[in-house]
């Protein structure tokens, strides 16, 4: 029964360790079965061993040598956010600015999060068992931390077609570049920046305050679907009679301009256009989380320590600090 146990996914994903040393115990009780008078010596001893040998671990990992797989998983989160967000800037930037310089590593850095999945399954497994410890309540919502990480592989899949539309073989007229280059940055900077506040939120344990960069992420997408449509109208000949203030020197520029060297491009703007409605969608996850933790908004011990160095000491008086704090 425990054998076919195993092929349960569910059961193999939570207590395959479990079962195996269930049947491994029955065998080792089974083969000693000749020996009747013993059977049940020998049960008790194994037994016994196992139990010696869980507590031993246990008391090692807790008191002498501590190792969370829940510490272990909310600081990979972390680091995966920041490694999103270094590609996703570092990709835009590079291909925009023509920069050769640009670490090669830091680039990459977004199939880490594409290569966390099984990491994170088995560290949100074990860290269900663990005991309260450190900022971690007992009843700490592992499991949105898998959601988190579903959130930034969607990121990553769409930054992973980002870097392969930029090292295409079929390169953008640089006219298409020029027009599209400001708000295509716009939006990977105020993107990246979201999800280096949600790092940072995360990694402090407190509410989000994203909502500034969303909304400038926003108008900047906006910004871009304009500069997309201007640039369709730009095209198209049909057009130029009708839209008269877009007769400017770029029209010329484009006249002659192929329409595959149009797509990569394109196809740039529009992935990330589709990266910043996962973005808000990974802002969603890691508030979730936030409610459910319980995160703190502003930690009243440096909250406290903020406002006594923001007195001046000039302006404390002998009966108090009331005048100097109304004055900040």
């Amino acid at each position: 029964m425990a054998t076919f146990f195993r092929f349960i996914p569910s059961v193999k994903s939570l207590f395959d360790y479990g079962a195996m040393v269930f049947i491994l115990t029955f065998s080792f009780v089974a083969v000693s079965g000749y020996r009747v008078d013993k059977l049940f010596d020998f049960a008790h001893q194994r037994i016994s061993t196992i139990i010696i040998g869980t507590s031993l671990c246990i008391l090692v990992i807790i008191l002498v040598c501590p190792i969370w797989c829940g510490q272990e998983l909310h600081g990979l989160t972390v680091r995966n956010m920041d490694k999103l967000a270094d590609s996703l800037s570092g990709c835009v930037t590079h291909y925009f600015t023509n920069i050769n310089g640009e670490d090669d590593k830091r680039l990459q850095a977004y199939k880490c999060v594409l290569s966390s999945k099984a990491s994170e399954d088995s560290m949100a497994n074990f860290a269900r068992w663990e005991p309260s410890h450190g900022r971690f309540n007992f009843r700490h919502p592992w499991k949105q931390y898998l959601k988190i990480g579903a959130s930034m592989r969607s990121c990553a899949y769409c930054i992973e077609a980002l870097n392969s539309c930029i090292n295409k073989e079929n390169k953008a007229a640089e006219s298409i570049k020029k027009h599209l280059s400001a708000s295509c940055l716009e939006v990977s900077s105020s993107s990246s920046s979201a999800i280096r506040e949600l790092s940072e939120s995360l990694k402090k344990m407190k509410l989000p305050t994203v909502h500034m960069f969303i909304g400038e992420m926003n108008r900047a997408v906006e910004e871009l679907k304009n500069d997309l449509k201007s640039l369709s109208q730009l095209l198209d000949p049909s057009t130029t009679g009708e839209n008269k203030e877009y007769e400017t020197p770029f029209l010329e520029a484009t006249g002659s301009v192929l329409f595959m060297e149009i797509i990569p491009v394109v196809t740039l703007a529009s992935i990330l256009i589709e990266i910043a409605v996962r973005t808000e969608a990974l802002v969603g996850s890691v508030e979730d989380l936030a409610k459910l933790a319980n995160f703190a908004t502003i930690d009243d011990k440096f909250k406290k320590c903020d406002m006594k160095d923001k007195i001046v000491p000039d302006e404390e008086k002998p009966d108090g600090t009331l005048e100097a704090l109304q004055r900040v």
